[in-house]
């Protein structure tokens, strides 16, 4: 679901639910069969005292994901082209995507009405490889991190129900309308739109706490040092940073740091994104998308489509934990689940 709403919003790609020919392929250049799963890759994996072996054990497991590299680079090309071969009248029947924002900032002969219409400034061109490369990296980007944020976020709900009932109590007064319960006029039925979705405070930060103590996709926010600078530690000692040095934050540590959070930093409280709770906090200490100038550009998408998805996910179902449940370490839970055993009762009194 996750990978084709950012399929259809990035390049318009609409295909059939779970049928995606770019999902496959997504899931074969990131799929654990080649090296989480492969007995050599997983012994030798951070093992440095083999270091001369392991540097030439990646050589046995790159051929299969640049082969699917170069298979999703050419959908993507084709997909591309079709939008350049795209009629008028047909560009002028659909919604902009993220596709024609690229295209515009590709195209040499771009007058300045459709910049202005677009709103944005183009010091520079895009190179055919950058339009490519960018829009492979929104698919791949939106692919699993949106689908890893709702399993945490159902997670947390079946371990805290208290909040399930503050969650359930807001949809009612936002959104829910007063003749919602006319089940058999589809006209009475509520309307769940952007600006109601918008309205859900405690489920906003419901949904942070939850990317907070449990972070995804942060590998993805490595940052290079534009200049030398030396930074001083909070023990009083300094570190120096050299011009070009690749640096990556500790997010499963600064999103746990008693410092910053308090001395429940470990314990699940959505009241900690409160105006008055949080106006003073670090503006660097709250990372699952990044931040600054290359913050993760679907971040509003990624938290849209997640409330979204658990408004209708708790108007129709509970979510309970069960024996088959496990118990994850919110100081280790950096990755998705592999499985989510959790109990699931229909609800009654609504209807999607």
């Amino acid at each position: 679901m996750t990978f084709a709403v950012i399929s259809r919003s990035a390049m318009g790609i609409d295909e059939e639910f779970g049928k995606s020919v770019f999902l496959k392929k997504v899931i074969g250049l990131f799929g654990p069969k080649d090296t989480a799963k492969n007995f050599v890759a997983s012994f030798f994996a951070g093992t440095y005292d083999f270091l001369c072996v392991t540097k030439y054990l990646q050589i046995f497991t790159i051929f299969t994901t640049l082969k699917f590299a170069i298979q999703m680079r050419k959908m993507v090309d084709e997909a591309i082209k079709k939008r350049e071969n795209e009629s008028l009248e047909k560009k002028s029947k659909r919604h902009q995507d993220f596709l024609d924002f690229l295209r515009e900032a590709q195209e040499d002969d771009m007058d300045t009405t459709n910049k202005l219409d677009l709103d944005i400034k183009i010091p520079k061109k895009l190179t055919r490889s950058e339009l490519i490369g960018s829009s492979m990296t929104f698919l791949i980007g939106g692919a699993d991190t949106t689908a890893t944020l709702i399993d945490y976020c159902i997670y947390e709900i079946a371990l805290n129900p208290e909040y399930e009932k503050i969650i359930l109590q807001e949809i009612d007064d936002f959104i829910t309308s007063e003749r919602a319960l006319c089940l058999d006029e589809p006209e009475n039925q509520e309307d769940i739109n952007y600006s109601k979705i918008k309205d859900l405070e405690f489920l906003e930060r419901f949904v942070k706490e939850v990317a907070r103590l449990h972070p995804f996709a942060y590998t993805a926010t490595p940052r290079r040092a534009i200049e030398s600078t030396t930074l001083q530690c909070s023990d009083g000692t300094f570190l120096h940073i050299d011009k070009g040095t690749c640096i990556l934050p500790n997010m499963p540590v600064i999103s746990k740091d008693e410092n910053v959070w308090g001395k429940d930093a470990k314990e699940f409280n959505p009241d900690r994104f409160l105006p008055e709770n949080s106006e003073n906090r670090h503006s660097m200490a709250w990372l699952p998308f990044g931040a600054g100038p290359r913050i993760c550009p679907g971040k509003n998408l990624a938290m849209h489509e997640t409330k979204a998805t658990l408004v209708r996910l708790l108007k129709e179902f509970k979510f309970e934990i069960c024996e088959q449940t496990k118990t994850i370490e919110k100081t280790k839970a950096l990755m998705g689940f592999e499985t989510l055993k959790l109990k699931i009762l229909p609800r009654k009194n609504y209807q999607i």
